[in-house]
């Protein structure tokens, strides 16, 4: 990274902890942001991914803590669980989103983004009435229409089919990775971190563990899979290792 990139950090986040009663979900995480970056977050159900992320985000307030956007940087945020109101359509969503960020667009200019996200003849649908796929595209449009400085998404292409999955991760490359926006991604896809991050944070109950980049990872490891795999058995039980392994997609790195 170059030391003008270096100075011009997206956001910053000091010892951020969240507690929910008496339970930490998140200890002292710091990181930070830089333009163009594509951050892994990585660890097991329940070690403050989504938490975290929610918190950079600004959608919930850290027990303590700072999160810093530097030069008023602006975050796009697609949630692991999308619940849209009850009867609204697609484009009701859409136009609440141009309003709340006032943001102006033509006709003509919007009806193509609509129609690059494959949903333009979804328009009238109600959000409910979508499938997997089609609601996927609508999270991930949501959270690029403003054009944000970082992009976080969380379980993008989780329960989705090969063929609508490969559809995702090629709107992921024309409209994140190609136009150089910052991205933080959770995912317990393997595949998906090692095509698109570049930096891995491995966390475990809360904490960052481990920061990494995904280069050093696959000289050492072979490949995120594997890498992900020997961090569940050095800190969780067998069981929640083999219940973690199936859900992250672990299996042998190719030859």
């Amino acid at each position: 990274m170059s030391q003008s990139i270096k100075n011009k950090k997206l956001v910053t986040i000091s010892n951020v902890s969240k507690k929910y009663g008496d339970k930490i979900a998140v200890k002292n995480f710091s990181l930070d942001i830089y333009p163009g970056e594509r951050i892994a977050l990585i660890g097991s159900n329940g070690s403050g991914k989504s938490t975290i992320s929610e918190i950079i985000g600004g959608i919930r307030k850290p027990t303590s803590g700072t999160v810093i956007k530097k030069d008023k940087a602006v975050i796009g945020i697609q949630f692991q669980d999308s619940r849209y109101p009850h009867g609204i359509t697609v484009m009701d969503m859409i136009k609440y989103y141009l309003q709340t960020f006032n943001i102006e667009i033509t006709k003509e200019k919007l009806n193509k983004m609509l129609s690059t996200y494959q949903i333009l003849h979804l328009t009238n649908r109600m959000v409910q009435s979508l499938s997997g796929g089609q609601q996927q595209r609508l999270n991930i449009l949501l959270s690029v229409i403003h054009q944000p400085d970082l992009v976080i998404l969380d379980e993008v292409s989780t329960g989705l089919d090969i063929e609508v999955r490969e559809e995702i991760f090629e709107f992921l490359q024309t409209n994140i990775v190609e136009k150089n926006v910052a991205m933080l991604l959770v995912s317990h896809n393997m595949s998906e971190i090692e095509r698109f991050c570049t930096r891995v944070i491995f966390m475990n109950e809360g904490e960052i563990i481990e920061e990494t980049t995904v280069q050093d990872i696959i000289k050492i490891h072979g490949c995120v899979e594997k890498y992900m795999h020997d961090q569940l058995w050095k800190y969780k039980k067998p069981l929640q290792v083999a219940i973690d392994s199936e859900k992250a997609t672990i299996k042998m790195c190719n030859p």
